[in-house]
């Protein structure tokens, strides 16, 4: 499958299918426990360039396919970690075809190109996944009601400095 990735406000008329499919599986979790908290985060990652940003996973007719941002301070009893891969999500009938390592690689990508250093992202399950992009994991802590790793990576080839 032929997968490319965007700027969410490329493609808005994905957020509501989008914070529907987030709210179906995520639910059980602290930020994603309201359509309308899913909504105003959507919304606030469309305000121009400053993070958090989302991101999009397209297929060749333009249908959603899964989503990720990048931010800032994701957890926030660990502040010494500013920017964080989080929201990667991909749609239950996509998984396994390629959006996920495709949005993977163009936030890798576009966070190197803002000339950011080191990247963080926490995850209850996907610690392979991420760990075949380059992520090592540097701790094990509860948060949002599960087990987490949370796993670091440092960018190389920044194109301007931080």
């Amino acid at each position: 499958m032929t997968v490319s990735v965007f700027p969410l406000s490329r493609y808005p008329q994905h957020i509501e299918p989008l914070v529907n499919a987030l709210f179906a599986e995520w639910h059980d979790f602290a930020p994603w426990s309201s359509l309308e908290k899913i909504r105003a985060y959507y919304q606030k990652c469309l305000r121009g360039n400053d993070l958090p940003q989302a991101f999009v996973a397209v297929g060749p007719s333009g249908a959603l396919l899964g989503s990720a941002a990048l931010k800032r301070h994701d957890i926030a009893s660990l502040p010494q970690y500013e920017y964080w891969l989080g929201d990667v999500f991909v749609l239950p009938e996509y998984r396994g075809k390629g959006a996920g390592n495709a949005l993977i690689t163009y936030c890798l990508h576009h966070a190197r190109q803002a000339g950011i250093r080191e990247l963080y992202l926490y995850t209850p399950d996907m610690q392979p996944l991420y760990a075949r992009h380059g992520w090592h994991e540097i701790e094990k802590r509860p948060h949002n009601g599960e087990t987490v790793s949370v796993m670091k990576q440092v960018l190389p080839g920044h194109t301007k400095p931080k």
